[in-house]
């Protein structure tokens, strides 16, 4: 009986050890090993297979435990001034992972210190990248080389300092602040207005020439065809004299005499002299 306790004891003392000993690291996390704080090892870091049952030693060494997968964060509401001095309102999207987790450990700690330091990061580069580009390239223009270039800059910062990867930037939205979109919209109007009227006044020009050009080719062609007549009715008179002086008085008849109307001639006169005599004569 006086042994009981004892027993109980150390069965609870036994419990507590096992239960600071083992611990389990999962498919899609990472765990780094301290010994009173400093790094030791680190289990199953991207680029190895190492899940699984582990033991350390209790009370002297601790486990951090990372996720080993794709994070992410929203950056809202940052103000941008854009190269022609438009003031931008720009929320971004950040996909990143940590690669290197003792970096990681050494830099920020957690995950939450991981998260604050890549904003202060992210908005440094969205300044840069989209400080030099105009406000119409930022809202839609060059949106997607300017989020790569956000990528690019984050990845060459972010990597070296806190041991992680950037997989995806996104500009979720670029909008201009309440104050100033109705000034720019109006802008925007009136350069569209010009547009339209430069182009507008350029189709009238061109019309105008296409027309010249083919009332000119259709007075040439005319005029071939009239010189083209006048020889063919030159090369028929001349065969036959006396049949052209009738076709022309038969011509002037068809045009002179129209029904009804009164015209004074004397019988002899020689508009009608292919009247007088069955031969004209």
């Amino acid at each position: 009986m006086t042994r009981l306790p004892f027993l109980i004891g150390g069965a609870l003392l036994l419990l507590i050890v096992i239960l600071n000993s083992a611990f389990i690291v999962r498919q899609d996390h990472q765990a780094i090993i301290l010994q009173y704080g400093k790094y030791q090892r680190v289990i199953n870091a991207p680029g190895t297979d190492e899940p699984g049952l582990y033991f350390k030693i209790p009370f002297v060494e601790s486990i951090v435990d990372y996720d080993r997968r794709n994070m992410g964060f929203t950056l809202e509401g940052q103000p941008i001034v854009a190269s022609d001095q438009e003031r931008l309102i720009v929320d971004a999207i950040v996909r990143w992972q940590i690669i290197d987790p003792r970096r990681f450990y050494q830099s920020v700690l957690n995950e939450a210190g991981g998260v604050s330091r890549l904003e202060t990061f992210t908005e440094a580069a969205m300044r840069r990248a989209l400080g030099g580009a105009g406000s119409d390239d930022i809202i839609s223009g060059r949106r997607a080389e300017l989020m790569q270039q956000i990528e690019n800059d984050l990845n060459a910062a972010a990597a070296a300092e806190l041991g992680v990867r950037v997989i995806d930037v996104r500009i979720r939205q670029a909008d201009l602040p309440p104050e100033t979109q109705e000034r720019v919209y109006e802008r925007m109007r009136s350069e569209r207005q010009q547009v339209a009227g430069r182009i507008r006044a350029e189709g009238e020009r061109d019309a105008a020439i296409i027309r010249a050009t083919a009332q000119e080719e259709s007075e040439r062609t005319r005029g071939q065809g009239e010189a083209e007549r006048a020889r063919i009715f030159a090369r028929a008179y001349g065969r036959d004299p006396e049949f052209a002086a009738f076709y022309r008085s038969m011509r002037a008849y068809d045009f002179a005499l129209e029904v009804g109307t009164p015209i004074v001639v004397p019988p002899d006169s020689d508009f009608f002299r292919y009247m007088q005599r069955r031969r004209g004569n």
